[in-house]
């Protein structure tokens, strides 16, 4: 059988592969993460398809939100790989929030692959108007 230049690049992608296997070279390894501001609070939502809620650990501590987890093997021992470009193990991501924060009333909710913390903006860091007189 007769080698093509796409069985060159392939070999050449899967040999990448093997080389980029435990680096996050990609972003891959945590998800990708949009943080929002609106009026009343600051919104993190970070897509971690494959991550079951139960896997994920969500912490404060010195003002800094901690997101930690571990999205786990999800195929066949038996079954032959072919490619591979979902991180599986352990990931940890870190915010450092200001101090306006109402800690107490910070939630978090997980809904088709995508994490969405909510942190409310505590009453003294909220914008007021101030009337002339």
């Amino acid at each position: 059988m007769m080698r093509t230049i796409f069985d060159e690049l392939l070999d050449l992608n899967n040999e990448m592969n093997r080389i980029f296997k435990y680096y996050d070279y990609s972003g891959e390894k945590w998800g990708n993460t949009n943080v929002y501001e609106n009026k009343d609070d600051y919104v993190i939502v970070s897509k971690l398809p494959g991550v079951a809620k139960s896997d994920i650990n969500i912490s404060i501590k010195d003002n800094t939100l901690k997101i930690s987890g571990e999205r786990k093997k999800d195929q066949d021992d038996k079954a032959n790989l072919l490619l591979n470009e979902r991180y599986k193990g352990k990931f940890e991501r870190n915010f450092i929030l200001n101090e306006k924060v109402d800690m107490n009333n910070i939630n978090a909710e997980m809904k088709n692959g995508l994490l969405m913390i909510k942190l409310p903006k505590s009453p003294e860091s909220k914008s007021k108007k101030i009337e002339i007189k």
